[in-house]
């Protein structure tokens, strides 16, 4: 298992400097973000010469993009403002083929009206879950012809917040392009903290097979909670790391919810529980 970060972690809007710098901290894996291309996380226009210079450089540093970010919110309250997003996601798709990446990730989103990482009652109600579903079904087209796989993850703020609600959603397609993130810090709410590792057995029993990429960030709980660089909070990384190569799952780890300047440390870190 490799370590990866997520590109933007990197505060850099230059494509060669980014994965030079991603070279210095010795990380070879990443998800990638358009932001450290000058661009917005789901742009409406992508000049294939940044595709090709992206795809160039990533080469040439010997950087591998394990997946590209594709968040939107996919329940968003305001109809049209939803539509115009899947329609960037076809572009969005239509990158990821061109730069050989294999996964999209997915934000499935919240009712919550400025804010798909922001809490909403509303994300519990019927109308929510349908509008998820009809969302669904058409990136899952875009992706069927593009041929990369979308992965989404459990959110305390999402819609899909419950390793249950997730294997739910899966059931609902049954599509070999619809996979799962597995992210342990996601695992746990504000004011429902549980035993960790009862919380990480039952999302492996419940989705292990469906596993396509994994995050590494942690999470601290004084009263509120808030999230952090891997091993500076509370989870338990050999456990996670063993549960992960237990699953059968070979991909890269990939860092995020830390600063850059953290980076090489937390990646040391992580080789160390390795």
């Amino acid at each position: 298992m490799e370590i990866g970060v997520f590109s933007r972690t990197y505060h850099c809007t230059e494509v060669e400097k980014t994965f030079q710098r991603m070279q210095e901290d010795g990380i070879f894996h990443t998800q990638y973000n358009f932001q450290n291309a000058g661009l917005t996380p789901l742009p409406e226009k992508i000049p294939e010469k940044l595709l090709l210079q992206i795809r160039h450089s990533a080469r040439e540093s010997g950087i591998a993009l394990d997946v590209l970010t594709g968040t939107f919110n996919m329940i968003d309250p305001e109809n049209d403002r939803r539509k115009k997003s899947i329609e960037q996601f076809r572009l969005q798709c239509y990158a990821a083929a061109q730069l050989e990446i294999p996964v999209v990730s997915l934000c499935t989103g919240s009712r919550h009206p400025k804010d798909k990482w922001t809490w909403d009652d509303q994300n519990l109600t019927d109308a929510a879950w349908s509008d998820l579903l009809r969302t669904t079904e058409a990136i899952l087209r875009i992706a069927e012809k593009e041929g990369v796989v979308l992965a989404f993850e459990t959110e305390p703020s999402n819609i899909i917040n419950t390793p249950e609600r997730a294997r739910k959603y899966l059931d609902e397609f049954q599509c070999p392009q619809l996979k799962v993130i597995m992210d342990a810090a996601n695992l746990f709410r504000p004011g429902e903290m549980r035993d960790i590792h009862e919380e990480i057995d039952k999302a492996f029993a419940l989705l292990s097979e469906e596993i396509v990429t994994a995050h590494a960030k942690d999470y601290r709980y004084d009263g509120k909670l808030s999230f952090c660089g891997a091993g500076r909070g509370e989870i338990d990384w050999p456990y996670y790391m063993k549960k992960l190569i237990n699953a059968g799952y070979r991909g890269s780890l990939i860092m995020h919810g830390l600063e850059e300047e953290e980076i090489a440390a937390r990646a040391e870190y992580l080789r160390e529980c390795l």
